[in-house]
């Protein structure tokens, strides 16, 4: 009994052994099968992407201004935001092998859905078609163009076709406590602020209204962008001018028009334009490509009329107040913990 016992166990504890070896064999094999998804050497080279997904496609191209939209009248990328995390996954991503040649089973993966097109210098594209992640959860499923085998890959990032998402829209940020003073110009009437000191507040009775405006109008981000000879940016009427002064020295001007909606429901439209007092910034160069469409709640920020100004200081702003949450049943106990010190 004894020895049938020592037999078995010494029979498992082989087992356990060759696998240990067998898996400790193939590891670095497997390692060393993966290979880039991509060529280093392309992508650093890359003059452009061509992004497929969500039923849209996306062109982001390089040039002596940087990397443009071509569907958005080729204005800058949203580089920090789209561009780089993109870039960073192709760059890590690794060819794990062969995942079917099964038509079947690729015709589930949805390969044609979604696809990474790079353009380097000379040579032919390199198309990659991305499909639903593997089984394994390691990342999406893939196949190169011209190929019918699909691949396993450790690709993770997000893949976006709309050309609206890949802009960017931020044609000025600043800190509002950089700016020094503000002034508007309206159809009806002027006004004009400032801070006393660098840190300071708006003074007076118009100081929370201001500050509230300038809180608005430290960053300006578009919501939408059209041709600059567009029929509705051209029909749209100056409502505001505010020119923002900044402690560095700075100026900025927003310029914005209103175009009425085409029934009492509708809002209609507001555009703003920037203009820089540094030739060389990136809102002057924009504003010549395009007619920028302004977020609804910046629109409703920024007065448009002197009427309208005074008549927004003479609103109580209204007290917020705390909702009081029932809770059914007993009231409960209150424990306080005892004081913790600290040594």
């Amino acid at each position: 009994m004894r020895n049938r016992t020592l037999l078995i166990a010494t029979l498992v504890l082989g087992l356990i052994a060759f696998v240990a070896v067998r898996l400790t064999r193939e590891a670095p094999q497997a390692e060393a099968a993966a290979k880039p998804l991509f060529a280093a050497t392309l992508l650093e080279g890359a003059k452009s992407l061509t992004i497929k997904a969500n039923n849209k496609s996306v062109t982001v191209e390089k040039s002596a201004d940087g990397w443009t939209v071509k569907e958005k009248l080729s204005l800058p990328a949203d580089v920090e935001n789209r561009l780089l995390p993109l870039i960073r996954g192709l760059q890590k991503a690794k060819d794990l092998g062969d995942l079917t040649a099964n038509p079947k089973r690729l015709e589930k993966l949805g390969l044609d859905d979604s696809s990474v097109t790079l353009n380097g210098d000379g040579g032919p594209p390199v198309i990659i078609q991305f499909g639903k992640p593997t089984e394994d959860g390691v990342g999406a499923s893939a196949r190169r163009a011209g190929q019918t085998p699909a691949i396993r890959t450790d690709f993770t990032a997000y893949l976006e076709g709309d050309p609206l998402a890949w802009v960017d829209f931020t044609l000025f940020t600043a800190q509002p406590s950089e700016i020094k003073a503000i002034e508007f110009e309206w159809a009806d009437g002027k006004a004009a602020f400032s801070r006393k000191e660098l840190g300071s507040l708006f003074a007076g009775k118009e100081g929370p209204a201001v500050e509230d405006i300038v809180a608005a109008v430290a960053t300006i981000r578009a919501a939408d962008a059209v041709a600059a000879d567009d029929s509705a940016a051209t029909k749209a009427a100056r409502s505001a001018q505010v020119k923002l002064t900044l402690y560095s020295g700075a100026s900025v001007s927003l310029l914005f028009s209103k175009l009425a909606g085409a029934t009492p429901n509708d809002p209609g439209q507001t555009f703003v334009r920037v203009e820089h007092s540094d030739p060389k910034h990136k809102a002057n160069a924009t504003s010549k490509k395009a007619a920028f469409v302004a977020a609804p709640w910046l629109a409703e920020q920024v007065p448009g009329s002197l009427a309208a100004f005074q008549k927004s200081l003479q609103q109580p702003a209204a007290e917020p107040t705390t909702p009081t949450i029932q809770i059914p049943g007993p009231s409960p106990t209150i424990i306080t913990s005892p004081e913790i010190k600290l040594k």
